[in-house]
């Protein structure tokens, strides 16, 4: 039951998960906040026990904010029958509501809370109305989800090759990467539980123990911190978990991995992390390229529209996806390119310039090799291709059919 939520690529700041989706403020929504806590439970466990990749609270407000707009069409606040007509009339509105990412979003999590009234004997009308109401869903023309990231055209042409690697080569690979060591770290700290601000991040009293846990020295600051930033050397300076740049990318990419989950005020393992912990060998290799996943895509994002302002994410997904396809030569993908339009950022130094820090900060995990040249661990291809290719229009072929069939479908032929 897994399906990608990617974000929109012209947001320069992504919402705080609490806030996606629109802002209803409705007596249909009181109502509905009224009744969810009675199924609520029931649904959050079904969900893990499906392994639905949605959870905690973002789960609870996508499908109150769904609910809400079907109440004020319904003017009842039943959750348990829905009737097709004011269905019909929440679906339509909703179309054209915010944005499609978040009317997705929204009706991706209805789906499951559909399914969970079926199979668990919760639906409150008669089957063949159930029938009626699940036809109709299905045959509802969605829109797509907006890319998440812009296509390369300097790619068109060029194919990336997946090597087809036996289990014991992928195991022993991952298994010596900094990743590896430092997700099974954190989440050993974390325990059972650990305190979160209103912001989604670790409280100021764990963030060093939490650094720590990722081979970070930190040390926090109650003042200002220097002028001109982090001193070049000795520990990192913190005001908040967001000072420090390791923690924050593993905490988005164990949250986004499923891995942690939130509530109002504190983060908790989830049942796949504590899984993970008890046999870490048994599901090292999913977790680690599930982590490396959301990492490529966290410093591939493009934080403004490319053609109205030159940005960075575009440069390193671009630099990511080159050398995927071959290695390539550091100083010629550092040297700018001379002659291109002004808003390309090939050709700016100082753009170049912070890509590679990116690129260096995934270095630092393990996640790229750069040497003379710039490369991906083979072992590391799949993830990277699973996030960045398709959207990017940059075909791929896989040496494994195994891995075509089962986890790869709609990308540019090879």
């Amino acid at each position: 039951m897994s399906h990608k939520d990617p974000k929109t690529a012209k947001n320069a700041e992504p919402a705080p998960r609490e806030s996606r989706g629109p802002a209803i403020v409705s007596i249909g929504e009181y109502r509905i906040r009224r009744e969810i806590p009675s199924v609520l439970p029931a649904f959050e466990a079904w969900c893990r026990e499906k392994n639905f990749d949605v959870r905690g609270d973002e789960l609870k407000a996508r499908i109150t904010a769904f609910l809400g707009h079907y109440a004020r069409h319904n003017r009842n606040s039943d959750i348990t029958f829905l009737n097709v007509q004011a269905f019909a009339a929440t679906l339509d509105e909703l179309m054209f509501f915010g944005k499609t990412n978040d009317f997705l979003d929204m009706t991706h999590v209805f789906g499951a809370y559909l399914e969970f009234l079926h199979t668990t004997g919760t639906w409150g009308g008669t089957h063949e109305q159930f029938v009626q109401l699940d036809t109709y869903f299905k045959c509802f023309s969605f829109p797509r989800f907006e890319p998440s990231y812009s296509p390369i055209p300097e790619l068109q042409a060029a194919i990336i090759t997946v090597p087809k690697l036996s289990e014991d080569e992928v195991t022993e690979v991952i298994g010596k990467l900094p990743v590896a060591r430092r997700v099974l770290s954190f989440l050993k700290w974390l325990g059972p539980r650990r305190e979160i601000t209103s912001l989604k991040v670790l409280n100021k009293k764990h963030v060093q123990e939490a650094a720590a846990a990722l081979d970070v020295d930190a040390v926090p600051v109650s003042g200002a911190l220097p002028v001109g930033g982090q001193p070049t050397s000795g520990p990192v300076l913190f005001k908040s978990a967001a000072g420090v740049g390791r923690l924050e990318l593993y905490w988005d990419a164990l949250v986004g991995a499923g891995l942690i989950e939130l509530s109002a005020s504190r983060a908790y393992p989830s049942p796949e992390a504590i899984g993970f912990l008890e046999d870490p060998s048994a599901n090292l290799v999913e977790v680690v390229r599930t982590i490396a996943r959301n990492m490529y895509g966290a410093f591939s994002q493009e934080v403004s529209d490319r053609y109205q302002e030159m940005e960075m994410g575009y440069l390193t997904r671009y630099f990511l996806l080159e050398a995927a396809v071959e290695p390539i030569n550091v100083e010629v993908l550092k040297h700018p390119v001379r002659g291109l339009p002004d808003l390309d950022p090939r050709g700016e130094p100082d753009i170049i310039a912070i890509a590679w820090r990116r690129l260096e900060r995934l270095r630092d995990e393990g996640l790229v090799e750069i040497g003379s040249c710039l490369s991906i661990p083979p072992a590391l291809l799949k993830p990277l291709v699973l996030e960045l290719a398709k959207a990017s229009e940059v075909a791929v072929r896989f040496k494994d059919p195994a891995d075509e069939a089962a986890a790869f479908d709609n990308y540019p032929p090879a």
